[in-house]
């Protein structure tokens, strides 16, 4: 999925020919920290709330106004993870999107993110989630998938993530299963660190507890 393919039309650009004072107005209209200003076509950067929010820039043209434009942007066909990575650590909750020209594009959301994000990885199709721990060394997803097979069920979408051990990785798991009960006491059997698990059972939250029971009582 590129930046392109979630662009709106929703929320417009600013021009130099704006107003500070507008610019604050559309900001707090449509929700947003920040905007792009352009200049016909030409992208020249994004205009942040906190740099106008002064009573004396409110008449003042942007272009007079002498605020300097943050460069932030990306271009059509970057991928949508880097966009993300540039909403997060820019702080921002739009991004502008212009092309190999340097001409604007449009721009995207977070609120276009979070929804790429939900349906992408499954959020609003029925199931249940299963966050595992493992160290690095041992991360198979052939494996993972090869024990939830093996209990009937089928992997909708994975992640993975760094923890705070540079070992260890966490790996969430959308599952087509409300009721996890028997994949989450595969896990177990495989030795599995089971950080949390989300579903419908009644049993989940007493599971390990059970299979350890269960465990020690075979073993006697």
């Amino acid at each position: 999925m590129f930046a392109s393919n979630l662009i709106t039309d929703s929320i417009p650009p600013l021009k130099l020919s704006d107003t500070c004072g507008r610019a604050l107005i559309w900001m707090d209209e449509l929700r947003v920290n920040a905007l792009p200003v352009i200049d016909g076509t030409t992208y020249l950067g994004i205009i942040h709330k906190t740099d106008i929010a002064k009573a004396e820039l409110n008449q003042v043209l942007i272009k007079d106004s002498e605020i300097k434009l943050s460069k932030i942007s990306v271009f059509e066909n970057q991928h949508v993870y880097e966009l993300t990575k540039i909403v997060t650590l820019n702080k921002l909750d739009i991004v502008p999107v212009i092309n190999d020209e340097n001409n604007y594009v449009g721009l995207v959301t977070v609120n276009d993110l979070v929804a790429y994000f939900a349906e992408s990885k499954s959020v609003y199709m029925p199931g249940g989630i299963i966050v595992l721990e493992m160290p690095f060394r041992d991360y198979s997803m052939s494996l993972i998938g090869q024990i939830i097979e093996s209990d009937g069920g089928h992997i909708l979408s994975a992640s993975v993530s760094a923890t705070n051990n540079p070992q260890k990785i966490e790996v969430t798991l959308k599952i087509d299963k409300v009721d996890l009960s028997r994949i989450l006491a595969a896990f177990y059997r495989y030795n599995y660190t089971i950080i949390n698990s989300f579903s419908q059972s009644e049993f989940n939250d007493d599971l390990k507890g059970r299979y350890d029971s269960l465990m020690h009582y075979l073993n006697i």
